[in-house]
């Protein structure tokens, strides 16, 4: 299976203790002192280990997710560098985590749609993405302005840079209709790099895309006890 996959789990998924932390990110967590962070961390690092330990077909405890020198998320297995690239988004006490067999690499992120001010849509979003938003009203606008964000921030994790990157020059464009569940884009960069593509999906209130290089299929649900 070369495609990516994916994963998604809430806060209340997630055991109150922390065995089940590896030595390595127990030390991460010790140094968080703010109690949303940790939680935050907490529900990333789980929902990512569960995505990995299914992808690899082995027990999450056997998984540690550690950030690398440039901030990106990677998967060790038994105390060395798992086979795979490893993406993980949350937001509002839900996290998604997307993983692709190596060298390929993923980038995935996770969105509420809700209201994007004007303001927003100006400074990140190009003319053509603007009139894009003008057109729509209400849920279907806040869909589409969240949508144009999170293709961005997917994209740029895929260049390992995430929003170290100046994403305000790059452009999404939108492929043609998908299965109804995952819909096709891609973004087009102003430094000349290639494009990254990727796929959207709504999901009940919420915005997920996941982005590869090279160009991913259509991402798979991984199926995980855990």
């Amino acid at each position: 299976m070369t495609d990516p996959t994916w994963l998604t789990r809430s806060s209340a998924d997630v055991p109150r203790d922390d065995a089940w932390l590896g030595p390595r990110e127990r030390a991460v967590l010790a140094g968080l002192r703010i109690g949303k962070r940790r939680e935050d961390w907490r529900l990333g690092r789980w929902t990512a280990k569960a995505a990995v330990a299914a992808r690899l077909g082995a027990e999450p405890t056997r998984i540690e997710i550690l950030a690398a020198p440039d901030g990106a998320p990677e998967a060790w297995l038994d105390g060395v560098p798992a086979p795979v690239s490893v993406s993980l988004s949350h937001r509002a006490g839900r996290a998604v985590a997307a993983v692709a067999v190596a060298p390929a690499v993923v980038g995935c992120d996770l969105e509420l749609v809700e209201p994007r001010s004007p303001a927003f849509v100006r400074e990140w979003l190009t003319p053509r993405e603007q009139a894009l938003v003008a057109q729509r009203t209400g849920t279907e606008r806040d869909r589409l302005a969240n949508l144009l964000w999170s293709a961005r921030e997917a994209a740029a994790k895929v260049r390992r840079e995430g929003l170290r990157l100046d994403v305000r020059g790059a452009e999404v464009v939108l492929g043609a209709a998908g299965d109804g569940e995952w819909e096709p884009f891609s973004v087009r960069w102003d430094d000349g790099a290639p494009a990254t593509t990727g796929w959207v999906r709504a999901d009940r209130g919420w915005v997920m895309t996941i982005a590869g290089e090279p160009a991913p299929g259509r991402p798979l649900r991984l199926s995980a006890s855990a």
